[in-house]
């Protein structure tokens, strides 16, 4: 699922734990809005701001996420074009991710997001209107895929960046227990309104209003006020707001933080841990459960707008119970125990007959994802220094939605040959394997 989460002051202590020199060749900016003075309260309205248009926004992805393979199956007539189709919408964080993050790090990150989300409004709004005078053929709906999801690569790095640049310190895990909830209450929204739509619009009529979805969030984002760093970096070679033109450089600097965050024990197993899981299950969330409902439930979109839902209903109640009681536990453990049950719920996914049983089986599955997203994305922001905070979260994004692609891909070929059914059971149990395998490794099983 489309995820967006979410920076901060480091600490002498914190500082301490960070296993690498910040001595390098990077030539990257400080961010442009700098982290709240003390008592100053003007943050909460700042980051209201960016939570009500991703509010909207995540409302948009629900619709998305209910209609794009149906979409994709009626203009391919093939489950495997289908499952292609799907795997470019992750693509580009596996292609360009790197890339994305040094870029974030070097620029204006609202610029970034601004930029970001005009373009995926411009994409995904072209998908109806092409389809509406003939023109939307399988690559016609490939290439606004792909320049939706690049957007997104975009976005994402930006948006945890710039997150904890607005948000103090202690109020961080909060903050970010904060923006996981209202994403995944705007994504139970989301299908809910799809069920009841599709029936009277289409299900391509959905895109319009996701592309407006953007809009609003680009409103939002350009309403943020631009705050200067109050201290200038002596490492800065870019021009204030400036996006930088040599290529070259961005990419030698993606190359050279991914190293440096690689050097974190605990990132290194988190990132080697997150791939072999992702890879294993994340086609089965985006291809074989809409191919459940399709082949073995016989019945459309709007059925599996239903169950997803409740899907996000288990997420938004996970989350919401993580930002209550979630502060103390430990990082590591607490996301292994996470991946090792993201991968044993799909099984139930197996047996499912009626499209009841697999609304019960998505909720149940989704309870235990934030266990993984909430820490984890803490976890980062507290081990990796600010500005490779960016290329972090690109590295984490490559790991996620780059085996998206690859896992759906995957998931699509082997439809061709085995039932949704089998799928479930045997890349459900081979997801687990990497949390247990976790266990093993000292630097993210100590991570607290």
């Amino acid at each position: 699922m489309p995820a967006r989460d979410l920076s901060f002051q480091m600490t002498a202590a914190t500082a301490a734990k960070v296993t690498f020199s910040l001595s390098n060749t990077d030539s990257t900016p400080v961010p442009t809005v700098a982290p709240p003075e003390p008592g100053d309260e003007r943050w909460r309205s700042r980051l209201g701001l960016l939570w009500l248009g991703q509010v909207v926004s995540h409302l948009g992805d629900a619709l998305f996420i209910s209609v794009m393979f149906f979409v994709a199956l009626e203009v391919t007539g093939s489950s495997s074009m289908s499952a292609a189709l799907v795997a470019l919408n992750f693509l580009p964080a596996l292609a360009l991710g790197l890339f994305a993050g040094a870029l974030v790090d070097r620029s204006d990150r609202r610029k970034i997001m601004l930029w970001a989300d005009l373009s995926r409004a411009l994409s995904v709004g072209a998908i109806p209107i092409l389809h509406a005078v003939d023109l939307l053929t399988p690559s016609a709906l490939g290439a606004a895929v792909f320049c939706l999801a690049t957007g997104a690569t975009l976005f994402n790095p930006a948006i945890k960046s710039l997150v904890p640049r607005i948000t103090p310190a202690q109020h961080l895990t909060a903050a970010v227990s904060g923006f996981q909830v209202a994403e995944y209450g705007a994504l139970v929204a989301g299908p809910l309104l799809a069920a009841i739509l599709i029936p009277l619009i289409g299900s391509i009529n959905l895109l319009l209003v996701d592309a407006a979805t953007f809009l609003f969030s680009a409103g939002c984002i350009a309403l943020l006020p631009l705050v200067r760093d109050r201290k200038p970096t002596p490492l800065s070679s870019v021009a204030d707001n400036a996006l930088p033109l040599d290529l070259r450089a961005t990419w030698h600097e993606a190359i050279s933080g991914a190293r440096q965050v690689w050097a974190v024990p605990s990132m290194r197993a988190l990132l080697v841990i997150g791939t072999l899981n992702n890879f294993a299950i994340m086609g089965l969330a985006h291809v074989a459960t809409p191919l459940l409902v399709t082949k073995t439930l016989g019945l459309n979109a709007a059925a599996y707008s239903q169950t997803l839902g409740l899907f996000f209903l288990g997420m938004t109640l996970a989350s919401a119970a993580f930002w209550l009681f979630g502060h103390s536990f430990p990082k590591g453990p607490t996301i292994l125990v996470g991946i090792v049950l993201d991968g044993l719920t799909f099984i139930p996914y197996a047996f499912c007959s009626t499209i009841g049983q697999l609304g019960i089986a998505q909720f149940v599955h989704a309870l235990f994802i934030p266990l993984i997203i909430i820490p984890r994305t803490v976890m980062i922001q507290k081990t990796v220094p600010a500005h490779l905070h960016g290329r972090a979260f690109a590295l984490v994004n490559v790991t996620v939605f780059g085996m998206m692609a690859l896992s759906s891909g995957l998931v699509g070929g082997l439809a061709e040959w085995l039932s949704p059914s089998t799928l479930f059971l045997v890349l459900g149990s081979i997801g687990a394997l990497p949390g247990l395998f976790g266990f093993l490794m000292p630097s993210l099983r100590g991570a607290r």
